[in-house]
Protein backbone atom coordinates (compact mmCIF):
# COMPACT_ATOMS: atom_id res chain seq x y z
CA UNK A 1 0.00 0.00 0.00
CA UNK A 2 2.81 2.40 1.15
CA UNK A 3 4.87 1.66 -2.20
CA UNK A 4 1.45 2.32 -4.37
CA UNK A 5 0.53 5.71 -2.79
CA UNK A 6 4.69 6.50 -3.48
CA UNK A 7 4.48 5.39 -7.34
CA UNK A 8 0.85 7.86 -6.95
CA UNK A 9 2.74 10.53 -5.68
CA UNK A 10 5.76 10.52 -8.22
CA UNK A 11 3.08 10.95 -10.96
CA UNK A 12 1.46 13.61 -9.46
CA UNK A 13 4.68 15.86 -8.51
CA UNK A 14 5.89 14.83 -12.39
CA UNK A 15 2.91 15.95 -14.17
CA UNK A 16 2.95 19.00 -11.90
CA UNK A 17 6.97 19.68 -12.69
CA UNK A 18 5.40 19.41 -16.30
CA UNK A 19 3.11 21.73 -16.32
CA UNK A 20 5.61 24.11 -14.27
CA UNK A 21 8.03 23.99 -16.98
CA UNK A 22 6.02 24.56 -20.38
CA UNK A 23 4.94 28.10 -20.00
CA UNK A 24 2.12 27.98 -22.53
CA UNK A 25 0.92 25.20 -20.04
CA UNK A 26 1.55 27.91 -17.27
CA UNK A 27 -0.39 30.68 -19.28
CA UNK A 28 -3.98 28.61 -19.08
CA UNK A 29 -3.83 27.57 -15.94
CA UNK A 30 -2.65 30.66 -13.95
CA UNK A 31 -4.40 33.79 -16.42
CA UNK A 32 -7.99 32.75 -17.49
CA UNK A 33 -9.35 31.04 -13.93
CA UNK A 34 -8.32 34.85 -12.69
CA UNK A 35 -9.70 36.70 -15.23
CA UNK A 36 -13.07 34.47 -15.30
CA UNK A 37 -12.96 35.40 -11.59
CA UNK A 38 -12.69 38.99 -11.80
CA UNK A 39 -14.98 39.11 -14.57
CA UNK A 40 -18.25 37.10 -13.58
CA UNK A 41 -17.39 38.23 -10.13
CA UNK A 42 -18.90 41.70 -11.37
CA UNK A 43 -21.44 40.55 -14.29
CA UNK A 44 -22.88 37.98 -12.60
CA UNK A 45 -25.01 39.65 -10.26
CA UNK A 46 -28.50 39.45 -8.97
CA UNK A 47 -28.66 42.91 -7.54
CA UNK A 48 -30.66 45.46 -8.95
CA UNK A 49 -29.26 48.91 -8.82
CA UNK A 50 -30.29 52.72 -10.24
CA UNK A 51 -33.64 51.59 -10.83
CA UNK A 52 -35.34 54.06 -13.05
CA UNK A 53 -38.53 55.35 -11.61
CA UNK A 54 -41.27 57.65 -11.89
CA UNK A 55 -42.98 59.27 -9.06
CA UNK A 56 -46.68 60.58 -9.05
CA UNK A 57 -47.20 62.34 -5.49
CA UNK A 58 -50.69 63.61 -5.03
CA UNK A 59 -50.36 63.97 -1.39
CA UNK A 60 -49.81 67.65 -0.31
CA UNK A 61 -48.43 66.64 3.05
CA UNK A 62 -45.26 65.73 4.73
CA UNK A 63 -45.71 62.01 5.26
CA UNK A 64 -46.52 61.80 1.33
CA UNK A 65 -43.03 63.79 1.13
CA UNK A 66 -41.12 61.51 3.35
CA UNK A 67 -42.06 58.24 1.72
CA UNK A 68 -40.85 59.36 -1.86
CA UNK A 69 -37.58 60.22 -0.10
CA UNK A 70 -37.40 57.30 1.69
CA UNK A 71 -36.73 55.69 -2.01
CA UNK A 72 -35.07 58.08 -3.86
CA UNK A 73 -32.69 58.03 -0.81
CA UNK A 74 -32.13 54.65 -0.78
CA UNK A 75 -29.78 53.85 -3.32
CA UNK A 76 -31.69 51.54 -5.00
CA UNK A 77 -33.76 53.74 -7.40
CA UNK A 78 -33.37 57.17 -9.68
CA UNK A 79 -35.76 59.40 -10.26
CA UNK A 80 -36.17 60.12 -13.60
CA UNK A 81 -39.40 61.80 -13.66
CA UNK A 82 -42.40 63.41 -11.69
CA UNK A 83 -45.73 62.79 -12.87
CA UNK A 84 -49.07 64.87 -12.62
CA UNK A 85 -51.35 62.82 -13.67
CA UNK A 86 -52.29 58.90 -13.87
CA UNK A 87 -52.47 58.82 -17.73
CA UNK A 88 -48.74 59.33 -17.99
CA UNK A 89 -48.12 56.38 -16.27
CA UNK A 90 -49.04 53.77 -19.06
CA UNK A 91 -47.20 55.58 -21.70
CA UNK A 92 -44.06 55.49 -19.59
CA UNK A 93 -44.68 51.88 -18.54
CA UNK A 94 -45.36 51.10 -22.48
CA UNK A 95 -42.13 52.68 -23.80
CA UNK A 96 -39.36 50.89 -21.41
CA UNK A 97 -38.70 54.35 -19.76
CA UNK A 98 -39.48 53.77 -16.51
CA UNK A 99 -39.11 50.47 -14.72
CA UNK A 100 -41.16 51.47 -11.54
CA UNK A 101 -44.08 54.10 -10.72
CA UNK A 102 -44.66 54.98 -7.31
CA UNK A 103 -48.57 56.79 -6.71
CA UNK A 104 -48.72 58.17 -3.62
CA UNK A 105 -52.55 59.30 -3.45
CA UNK A 106 -53.98 62.17 -2.34
CA UNK A 107 -54.97 61.36 1.07
CA UNK A 108 -52.17 59.27 2.30
CA UNK A 109 -51.14 61.74 5.04
CA UNK A 110 -54.99 62.46 6.12
CA UNK A 111 -55.27 58.33 6.52
CA UNK A 112 -51.95 58.07 8.37
CA UNK A 113 -52.98 60.82 10.53
CA UNK A 114 -56.50 59.57 11.81
CA UNK A 115 -54.80 55.96 12.50
CA UNK A 116 -56.58 54.33 8.81
CA UNK A 117 -54.40 52.07 6.43
CA UNK A 118 -52.65 54.42 3.71
CA UNK A 119 -52.32 52.25 0.72
CA UNK A 120 -49.42 53.18 -2.08
CA UNK A 121 -49.50 51.84 -5.68
CA UNK A 122 -46.39 50.28 -7.10
CA UNK A 123 -46.35 49.86 -10.59
CA UNK A 124 -44.16 47.43 -11.95
CA UNK A 125 -42.87 46.89 -16.01
CA UNK A 126 -43.11 42.94 -15.47
CA UNK A 127 -41.91 42.05 -19.24
CA UNK A 128 -38.59 41.46 -17.45
CA UNK A 129 -39.86 39.00 -14.44
CA UNK A 130 -37.05 38.63 -12.37
CA UNK A 131 -36.18 41.84 -12.35
CA UNK A 132 -39.87 43.18 -11.59
CA UNK A 133 -40.21 40.76 -7.94
CA UNK A 134 -36.39 41.73 -7.24
CA UNK A 135 -37.86 45.87 -7.49
CA UNK A 136 -41.11 44.97 -5.68
CA UNK A 137 -38.95 43.22 -3.00
CA UNK A 138 -37.04 46.47 -2.05
CA UNK A 139 -40.45 48.68 -2.77
CA UNK A 140 -41.91 46.50 -0.40
CA UNK A 141 -39.01 46.86 2.38
CA UNK A 142 -38.58 50.68 2.58
CA UNK A 143 -42.79 50.42 2.94
CA UNK A 144 -42.73 48.06 5.39
CA UNK A 145 -39.25 50.32 7.40
CA UNK A 146 -41.54 53.79 6.43
CA UNK A 147 -44.89 52.24 8.36
CA UNK A 148 -42.74 50.78 11.46
CA UNK A 149 -41.07 54.26 11.92
CA UNK A 150 -44.55 55.85 11.61
CA UNK A 151 -45.98 53.91 14.40
CA UNK A 152 -43.11 54.37 16.54
CA UNK A 153 -43.16 57.98 16.10
CA UNK A 154 -46.91 57.97 16.96
CA UNK A 155 -46.23 55.60 19.95
CA UNK A 156 -48.55 53.09 18.37
CA UNK A 157 -48.28 49.20 19.11
CA UNK A 158 -46.10 47.41 16.25
CA UNK A 159 -47.30 43.85 15.28
CA UNK A 160 -47.58 41.28 18.27
CA UNK A 161 -44.73 38.95 16.87
CA UNK A 162 -42.35 39.93 14.05
CA UNK A 163 -39.01 38.29 12.36
CA UNK A 164 -36.50 40.48 11.87
CA UNK A 165 -33.33 38.75 9.90
CA UNK A 166 -29.71 40.27 10.66
CA UNK A 167 -27.09 38.21 8.24
CA UNK A 168 -23.79 37.44 10.10
CA UNK A 169 -21.89 36.56 6.76
CA UNK A 170 -22.43 39.82 3.78
CA UNK A 171 -24.79 42.05 6.12
CA UNK A 172 -25.65 43.74 3.17
CA UNK A 173 -27.22 40.83 1.19
CA UNK A 174 -25.03 41.31 -2.00
CA UNK A 175 -25.10 38.99 -4.10
CA UNK A 176 -21.88 39.11 -5.13
CA UNK A 177 -20.28 37.87 -1.92
CA UNK A 178 -22.38 34.46 -2.39
CA UNK A 179 -21.46 33.95 -6.10
CA UNK A 180 -17.94 34.12 -5.40
CA UNK A 181 -17.09 31.21 -3.26
CA UNK A 182 -19.04 28.83 -5.90
CA UNK A 183 -17.87 30.02 -8.85
CA UNK A 184 -14.12 29.80 -7.12
CA UNK A 185 -15.19 25.98 -6.77
CA UNK A 186 -16.66 25.72 -10.42
CA UNK A 187 -13.48 27.47 -11.72
CA UNK A 188 -10.95 24.86 -9.68
CA UNK A 189 -13.17 22.18 -11.22
CA UNK A 190 -13.12 23.28 -14.94
CA UNK A 191 -9.18 24.04 -14.50
CA UNK A 192 -8.84 20.45 -12.93
CA UNK A 193 -10.63 18.72 -16.33
CA UNK A 194 -8.73 21.15 -18.47
CA UNK A 195 -5.68 20.14 -17.19
CA UNK A 196 -6.44 16.30 -17.53
CA UNK A 197 -6.80 17.01 -21.08
CA UNK A 198 -3.84 18.81 -21.56
CA UNK A 199 -1.63 16.69 -19.99
CA UNK A 200 -2.98 13.21 -21.90
CA UNK A 201 -2.73 15.75 -25.30
CA UNK A 202 0.85 16.49 -24.43
CA UNK A 203 1.95 12.38 -23.79
CA UNK A 204 0.57 11.89 -27.00
CA UNK A 205 2.50 14.43 -28.62
CA UNK A 206 6.19 13.28 -26.90
CA UNK A 207 4.97 9.52 -27.68
CA UNK A 208 5.06 8.62 -24.03
CA UNK A 209 1.20 7.70 -23.72
CA UNK A 210 1.62 4.41 -24.36
CA UNK A 211 4.47 4.14 -21.65
CA UNK A 212 2.08 6.03 -18.85
CA UNK A 213 -0.98 3.37 -20.08
CA UNK A 214 1.69 0.51 -18.62
CA UNK A 215 3.06 1.97 -16.09
CA UNK A 216 2.31 -0.40 -12.79
CA UNK A 217 0.85 1.32 -10.05
CA UNK A 218 2.19 -1.56 -7.81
Amino acid sequence: MGASLQRIAGLIIKELLAIWKDWRTRAVVIGPPIIQLIVFSYAASFDVDHVAMAVLNEDAGLQGRELVARFTGSGRFDRIRTLRSVAEIAPLIDAERVQMVLHVPQDFSARLKSGRSAPVQIILDGRQSNTALVVLGYAREITLAFSREWRARQGLPGPPASIVARAWFNPNLESRWFIVPGLTALLTLVVTIMLTALSVARERELGTFEQLLVTPLR
